[in-house]
Parts: structure tokens; C-alpha cells; sequence
């Protein structure tokens, strides 16, 4: 079975590696070989697992898309977004006269009401128990409709059915009816609960509006009032990690806790065991997420190490909390989050202390500097290949900000505990957190001013992963084989202190050739130009969308969806950083239905991080209310509008791009009959986007030579409107003959997209149909004379 899982064996390679090291340095053979056993271990504990979530998959396969009645108790509950969201366990679905047990089962509920109203937020209510309030542990039914969690259909979507898999969530069940079947809570796990929505009500309370989501946050674990603008803002400026439940707030509540427990004369063992059950209930109270397990592990250790009397160590312990989260669950181990927060920990304890020798450990600043490059070097891959972004001045915003989250902490504990007595004191208590939260706002506001303070450079290919890992661990390796040198040629006490001096002597152009690598780090990731051309068909649902890119250009063939609501926010801006598009140079919108261009407005009204330089809209949709609120939009933002016509075209790198149809004189009679017909020229690669132009356009075309004899060398079609029956003749389809063509409609759409005929019609001339209805989105490159597609979701 360890043979079956191909890239899980790779980790076992690289710790082959490390007992060959081992063994060469001289090491006991036996704790050189235990890093190769547990690798395998761990493949083979992997393979296991994924293995177990296929039948669990299967299993919510067969679940989906009919009526259901769904049992479990309750894990948790919150209300979000309008719904309420529990979390089933050990739960039974019956499906007509069968019956499955799910593990896990994260059940959406739409509430009756808006909070902070008098109607009553829960959903409709049968049975006995229906006057009983929800809590955990507590058996409940469902009736509704079971759905698998979705993966990504295009380049950088969030990938939400591996996210609530590392999670151990089955799937979600949408319900419509709750029903208390037991009423008999859990009095630990919902007492926490209960102290919790206690602390939410007291920071709501006693706190101004705009701090009161990010208090509750920062110190309950619970973003749910988080408002989007501080999110967005944090997250650009790389500071988003402040807003988490870490081992900075385990580390200050857990020790503070701890040295008073032991300045009133308690031991050690009981010092330390109150300070873990602290840690533990603490953990539990802010949602027990992954890097919060992480934290509470390891603050445990260190309270155990300090009552036996042994030397704790960092790395040992985020080991071994790495290895009880990976036997959870392994997938869980792919969260970016997770890997974010373990490669900080592995950083301050493997790097940092490396830098800050090299620096000199008594001089100003030099474990902070240390510490912060170390981090920001060692994550830097990790947010780039997860988030697609690195925000220059991070490094530096981390420096002055983190020491200061503490008091925001404090403050927030302060007006909670004060607040219960007297609410004077708990609107005192909140003053340090607001000034400390509006100083951070000011100042990653002031840094949004500064040139190239958020660089978009899309996910980093593997190759270039494993050599920067192999060139910051080669640049470590080197400090460190220094420093030993430098202090076996020092020797004696006195001649330390000559080396003392030398290092102070050096120590700023110390800190300045680390700044210097921290730069070459992010210009190690900055993508180079395209080679060739890449096309991207994106699966935006019921609609268009076409990205090209050659060279260091882009161009964007509509962007809109009628199918998915959110396909700016959610598909098409993702995509694009994804790819490390910051800029499009030309955005063509081939006519003013939504599912042409409702991505695109959205990148013009709401996306600070893609910009488009030109937008080319159709000339006979001028009129149109989409096309001009689009060029509205767009003069706001300074971008060029221009309207196109049959005859104009643009040249972008190696790129031409005609348009065909219609021309200036043309009198389309709908909307869809004023698509623009555009011809794109890379090489020997002709490929014709068509928009929504139905038959009679077709006709129209074909009746000019000049056109028409651009039309015979296409090999590369997007079928008109989504593939429609109305749209695709014959005789148009003989005057092209492509060799290949792709339609993009949305999975079960209610216009029956693509009709039969259609493709029927493609078949019969030979022509290869890729469909972003069921293989995503649909990549295509070509050189200029070989042409390569391939299918997002499957890879074929």
C-alpha cells in the first residue's frame, strides 16, 4: 500500500538523506534511523487515511441531491452569514428506507430573523423540545438535502472540500427543519460556550463597534464580526496573524497565570497543572482550531519539561505537536494556515537563533531583527504559494506592531473581566486596545501609499520552491559553519572580547545585508515572462471568461456569470493573482449580458489589487446600461475605454487580435447580436472567440470574403453561446472546420447548454470538444506551432 501512495514516498527519500548525513557525521545509528521510520510511518498512516476518505466521499456521493433526515449531536454552532451552522457528530442520514453513518456533518440552517431583532433567529422548529434552546451536545434531526464540499474548478479558487476535509467535516447538509430529539447537553463544552458568547456580549458592549470584531477575535478566537475592510487591510500588510489565536496569546496567558500560581507558593506540578488546564479550557473556549491545538501542546510541554526539571525545547515540542495533528488527521497538514504557523515556530526555534549569533545576541535590536527575518524569510513560500501575494513591508510592520498586541489583549481581557463588575471600568479597560488598534490602522493605511506595498506573483512552481528552500538552508548552514569557526579562532576569554568589538564594529552592515537577502527573497519569486502563449477557458459558470497571457502581458475576453453571483470575488480575481496577474492590459467585453462582463465590473468597483489598463467595449452596445456603467466604472479608476468595431485590433507581445464582426455599419437586432467576433493570431495558432452571436451573425459573416478567408485557417474555436442550438451552423462550422473548440456553460444549467446538436455538429467534422461544464477550467499553450489543452479539475 506505501508503494501506492507515489509523492508521499518523497519525504522518506529526503530522510534517507538525512541518515546518510547522520551516519557520515558520526551520529548513534539509532536516532539517525528514527526520522526515516516515522517518515514511512507517516506516508503509510497517510495513505491509510486517504484510502478512508474516498469511502467517506463515496459515501456523501451517494447521499446528494435528493431528500434526506439527518441525526447527530451537536459539535458546535454559530450563526453566520444569515444561517446557522452546526456541526453534526457521529451522525445517522437516512436517504429513502437506507441508512448511513458520516462521521461529520457541518449542517447550514437559513434563520427566520436578523440579530438583534425580536423575531427569533432559529429556524423552523418541530417536536416536543422546540421551545428548548440549542446546545452542544445535544441530538437533533434534520430534514433537507446533503451536498459534498466542492473543489477548485479554476486556478486559485479556494479549495473548500480539502479545507473541511483536514477538518474531518464529511459534507454539508442543508436544512430546513430542526428538531431537539434530546435535550441533554454537554455542561463542559457548553458552559465554555456560554462564557464565551458572555465575553462577546461584554467586549460588544463596552467596546467602540469598529475594535469590538477584532477584540473578539483577538482574544475569543471568533471572526465572525470581523469587519471585511480591517480584514483585507490586515491581511495585505501581512499582519493578519495578529487577528489568530496563537502561541503569543498561549505563551502570555498561560505564563502570566503560571508565575502567579507560583509567587503565592504553589509547586511546580501544580503550578503546571493548573497552567495547562488553563491552556486547555482557553483553547476550547477560542474553537480548538489547528494552530490553536498546536499552541495549547505545546505550552503543555513546556509546563511539563519545567516540573521535571528538563530544558524546553521549541522544535522538539512543535514536533511533536506536528505529529499528534498529523495523526488526526494528515490532510490537515496541507492547511495553509497550519503550515504558516508551524513554519513561524520552526523559524524563531531552527533560524532565528543562527542570525542572531551571527549578529551578536547583546546587541540592540538583534532578536527581534532575527526573529522577524527568520519568519518572514521561512513563510515567505508559504503565503505565496497559498495566498499568492507578499506584502513588502510586512517585515517591517511586524517589527513595530507584534510587541504591541499584547497590550490589545490585555486590553480586550480587561474590559471582559473588569466590565463584569462595573461598566466604568470596562470602558476604561478598552481605551488601550482602541488607540493601539487605530495606531494600527493608520499605519498599514500609510503603507498602502507606498509603492509596491502588497506584490501579486502568483503560486511559485515547484522547482522554484525546492531551490529557494536549498538556498536558505545552504545560507544558514554557511552562518552557522562561520560562527564556529570564528569562535574556535577566538579561543581564549580575552580574545572573545576583540571579537566583540569586531562585531559591533560590523553589526549595521550586518542588519543591511539581511534586509538585502530579505529583497532578494521576494525577487527570487517575481515571475518571469510567459513563454508562448497561455489561454485560460475559466469554468465561471453559466457564462464567458478567456485569460491570455504571452510574455509579460495579459488580456481578458469577458469575465461574467449568470450562474455564480460572486464570480469576481470568488473565481476571477483569485485566478488572477494566482497566475501573478496585477495588471491586464486589455479587457475586452464582447457584448452587456452579465454573464459576459459581471467579473469584470467587480474588478473595476471593488479590487484594489488588478487593474486594467484598456477596456475594449462593443461598439453597438453603446446605449446599453451594463456597458455604460461599466465605462463609468472604469473612468473612475483611469482606465482607457475604447469601443470596438469590425476592422480594429490591437497587438499585444506576439499576440494579434482582429476584430471581425460587427462593423460600424452593421445594425445588430439584440444584444447578442452585437458580440464581437474576435480572431486571435499567435504562429501557426488561430483561434476565433465568438461571444453570443447566433446564426443570422454567423450569416452575415460569412457573407464577406475578406472575412471569411480569415475565418478558413481558425483551429481553435469558442463556441458561441455556450454551445445553444441557435448558434454553431453547419455552414458556419464548414468555413472554420476547427480542429478544436471549447464551450463554456455552467453543470446543469436550466438552458440545457450545450444542446446536442451542437456538438453533433462538431463531431461530425472531426472537431475535439473541451468542456469547462466538466473538466473546470480548460488550459491551453501553444508555441505558435504545437498546441497542448488540458483540464483544470482532472488533468488530462
Amino acid at each position: 500500500m506505501l508503494v501506492l501512495t507515489s509523492w508521499l514516498l518523497i519525504p522518506a527519500f529526503l530522510a534517507a538523506g538525512i541518515v546518510l548525513y547522520g551516519y557520515w557525521r558520526g551520529r548513534n545509528r539509532l536516532w539517525v534511523l528514527l526520522p526515516l521510520l516515522f517518515l514511512y510511518l507517516g506516508a503509510a498512516w497517510a495513505g491509510y487515511d486517504c484510502k478512508r476518505w474516498e469511502e467517506r466521499e463515496r459515501t456523501i456521493e451517494e447521499l446528494s441531491g435528493d431528500y434526506a433526515e439527518a441525526e447527530g449531536r451537536v459539535s458546535s454552532f454559530e450563526e453566520k452569514n444569515g444561517s446557522l451552522q452546526i456541526v453534526l457528530k457521529k451522525t445517522k442520514v437516512w436517504k429513502q428506507e437506507s441508512c448511513y453513518f458520516v462521521p461529520n456533518l457541518m449542517v447550514s440552517v437559513k434563520l427566520l430573523g436578523e440579530p438583534g431583532t425580536d423575531t427569533s433567529l432559529y429556524p423552523p422548529r418541530t417536536g416536543d423540545n422546540k421551545d428548548i434552546s440549542l446546545r452542544l451536545g445535544q441530538l437533533i434531526k434534520v430534514k433537507g438535502e446533503v451536498q459534498p464540499f466542492q473543489s477548485p474548478r479554476n486556478p486559485g479558487e479556494f479549495d473548500s472540500k480539502g479545507y473541511y476535509e483536514g477538518l474531518g467535516i464529511d459534507g454539508r447538509f442543508l436544512g430546513k427543519e430542526l428538531e431537539i430529539l434530546d435535550p441533554g447537553e454537554d455542561p463542559l463544552l457548553d458552559g465554555i460556550r456560554q462564557v464565551r458568547e458572555w465575553g462577546r456580549a461584554l467586549l460588544y458592549k463596552y467596546t467602540a463597534k469598529e475594535d469590538a470584531g477584532i477584540l473578539t477575535a483577538a482574544v475569543l478566537g471568533d471572526t465572525g464580526g470581523l469587519p471585511e475592510d480591517i480584514k483585507t487591510l490586515y491581511q495585505k500588510n501581512g499582519i493578519s496573524h495578529l487577528l489568530a489565536i496563537s502561541g503569543m496569546h498561549m505563551s502570555f496567558l498561560g505564563l502570566s497565570f503560571y508565575r502567579i500560581l507560583r509567587k503565592t507558593g504553589l509547586s511546580l506540578g501544580s503550578a503546571g497543572f493548573a497552567g495547562t488546564v488553563l491552556v486547555v479550557l482557553y483553547g476550547i473556549l477560542t474553537g480548538s482550531g489547528p494552530s490553536v491545538m498546536r499552541a495549547v501542546i505545546m505550552m503543555s510541554v513546556a509546563f511539563l519539561a519545567s516540573y521535571l526539571g528538563r530544558t524546553y525545547d521549541l522544535l522538539s515540542s512543535a514536533s511533536l505537536a506536528l505529529l499528534l495533528l498529523g495523526l488526526k488527521s494528515p490532510l490537515l497538514l496541507t492547511n495553509g494556515g497550519v503550515q504558516l504557523s508551524f513554519g513561524a515556530v520552526y523559524a524563531i526555534g531552527g533560524a532565528s537563533p543562527i542570525l542572531e549569533k551571527w549578529l551578536g545576541r547583546k546587541r540592540f535590536l538583534s532578536s527581534a531583527i532575527s526573529t522577524g527575518v527568520s519568519v518572514q524569510m521561512v513563510t515567505m513560500p508559504i503565503t505565496l504559494y497559498h495566498f499568492y501575494q507578499i506584502p513588502f513591508y510586512g517585515l517591517f510592520l511586524n517589527l513595530l506592531l507584534i510587541p504591541l498586541m499584547d497590550w490589545v489583549v490585555c486590553s480586550g481581557i480587561g474590559v471582559i473581566f473588569l466590565g463584569s463588575f462595573s461598566p466604568l471600568l470596562g470602558i476604561g479597560a478598552a481605551g488601550t486596545g482602541h488607540y493601539i488598534l487605530a495606531f494600527y490602522e493608520w499605519i498599514c493605511g500609510s503603507m498602502e501609499e507606498l509603492p509596491g506595498y502588497s506584490l501579486t506573483f502568483g503560486r511559485p512552481e515547484a522547482g522554484r520552491l525546492a531551490a529557494y528552500g536549498l538556498i536558505l538552508f545552504a545560507g544558514l548552514y554557511c552562518l552557522k559553519v562561520w560562527e564556529e569557526y570564528e569562535a574556535k579562532r577566538a579561543g581564549e576569554k580575552k580574545e572573545e572580547k576583540k571579537e566583540e568589538k569586531k562585531k559591533r564594529s560590523f553589526y549595521g552592515l550586518k542588519v543591511l545585508f539581511l534586509a538585502g537577502m530579505y529583497c532578494f527573497g521576494i525577487l527570487f519569486f517575481k515571475p518571469g515572462p510567459v513563454k508562448g502563449l497561455e489561454a485560460v477557458f475559466l469554468d465561471v459558470g453559466q457564462g464567458d471568461g478567456i485569460l491570455l497571457r504571452a510574455g509579460r502581458s495579459a488580456v481578458l475576453v469577458d469575465g461574467g456569470s449568470s450562474s455564480k453571483k460572486s464570480l469576481g470575488k470568488y473565481s476571477l480575481e483569485p485566478c488572477l493573482k494566482s497566475m501573478g496577474v496585477p495588471v491586464i492590459h486589455y479587457a475586452f467585453i464582447s457584448h452587456g449580458d452579465q454573464d459576459h462582463l459581471s467579473g469584470v465590473a467587480y474588478l473595476l468597483e471593488n479590487s484594489e489589487d488588478i487593474r486594467i489598463e484598456n477596456l475594449m467595449l462593443p461598439y453597438h452596445g453603446r446605449e446599453n446600461e451594463a456597458i455604460k456603467k461599466l465605462e463609468e466604472l472604469a473612468k473612475r479608476r483611469g482606465t482607457k475605454v475604447m469601443y470596438v468595431a469590425g476592422g480594429d485590433g490591437v497587438r499585444v507581445e506576439d499576440l494579434c487580435i482582429t476584430c471581425l464582426y460587427p462593423g460600424k455599419e452593421d445594425r445588430p437586432e439584440t444584444t447578442n447580436e452585437e458580440s464581437e467576433v474576435l480572431k486571435m493570431d499567435y504562429g501557426s495558432c488561430r483561434m476565433l472567440f465568438t461571444g453570443d452571436m447566433e446564426e443570422r451573425g454567423e450569416e452575415k459573416l460569412l457573407e464577406r470574403p475578406g472575412e471569411r478567408q480569415m475565418l478558413a485557417d481558425v483551429n481553435v474555436l469558442k463556441v458561441a453561446h455556450h454551445g445553444s442550438k441557435y448558434s454553431s451552423g453547419e455552414a458556419f462550422l464548414d468555413a472554420i472546420k476547427p480542429r478544436w473548440a471549447v464551450v463554456s456553460y455552467g453543470a446543469g444549467n436550466s438552458y440545457g447548454h450545450p444542446h446536442p446538436e451542437v456538438l453533433d455538429r462538431l463531431k461530425e467534422r472531426g472537431t475535439e470538444v473541451f468542456k469547462t461544464g466538466e473538466g473546470g477550467a480548460i488550459m491551453m499553450w501553444t508555441d505558435g506551432e504545437k498546441i497542448r489543452f488540458e483540464s483544470f479539475v482532472d488533468g488530462e
